[in-house]
């Protein structure tokens, strides 16, 4: 349902381009889809052909995009939850978010504390709690000192448990972005918020660049105190493979003055 009702939206799109009802240059997020598709693969929007015939895979490219947006606004809740305990650091991380302008791409790379905030809360409280593979090899394999000898064996893994491993993550319970220092490197596996290898989340950068962003324009233009209900105070689940927050996160804002 999801993806019949994007391909009728690419579809009208489509038509308004085809038609001239549109500026040439797009103004908005699935115009700038369909152009990088068709610089990309030098595609022409040929009359009598559908949505999905023409531009399949911008169907794709707006998931990863709803997908984005969704897992967005639950990070930052998270942060502003987390950062709830800690004030000295969000002080210090808007502080930066305040005095660095961002104009360009490239001036997002200024915000190194702002960097290492969000690392720390995708350790601390990853969008993806869990995950699974399913063995496709045959033959017996191993995996550490087991043998597996299905070759539909079903592996349960879990971010949360390896952000947390005091093995690999000193004081693993404590939110410090200082532990993002130039050249740490974690410890393979040991830290996956976006999975790795070749089904790594194909979002990640966008990801990194939104919660930037949005974080600029909330620092420079609000103030921001949390205001939690005492009684339901919110708090992360991990009941779910995707991250929830029990109860709301409640923030006090005032404009800047």
């Amino acid at each position: 349902a999801v993806v019949s009702t994007q391909s009728t939206g690419i579809e009208a799109k489509l038509h308004k381009m085809k038609t001239n009802e549109e500026e040439l240059e797009p103004t908005d997020m699935l115009g700038h889809l369909i152009e990088a598709n068709k610089a990309k693969d030098g595609l022409q929007l040929e009359e009598g052909e559908t949505a999905e015939e023409q531009l399949e895979f911008v169907v794709d490219d707006v998931l990863t995009v709803f997908l984005v947006m969704d897992n967005l606004v639950k990070q930052i809740s998270m942060l502003f939850l987390v950062l709830s305990e800690y004030p000295k650091i969000q002080d210090t991380l808007f502080a930066e978010l305040r005095t660095k302008e961002i104009k360009t791409f490239e001036d997002l790379n200024n915000l190194s504390y702002t960097e290492k905030c969000l690392l720390e809360c995708l350790r601390m409280q990853p969008a993806l709690t869990r995950g699974i593979r399913v063995l496709s090899e045959q033959g017996a394999q191993r995996l550490g000192p087991y043998a597996l000898t299905n070759n539909r064996a079903r592996i349960l893994f879990s971010e949360y448990v390896m952000h947390h491993n005091p093995k690999y993550w000193k004081e693993p319970q404590i939110f410090n972005p200082d532990r993002w220092q130039e050249g740490f490197t974690p410890e393979p596996f040991s830290y996956m918020p976006f999975w790795v290898g070749a089904r790594g989340c194909i979002g990640k950068h966008m990801a990194m660049m939104m919660m930037k962003l949005t974080l600029s324009v909330l620092a420079k233009n609000f103030d921001l105190q949390p205001d939690f209900d005492q009684e339901k105070a919110p708090a992360p689940s991990q009941e779910y493979a995707v991250l929830r927050i029990h109860n709301i996160v409640n923030m006090y804002v005032t404009p800047c003055a």
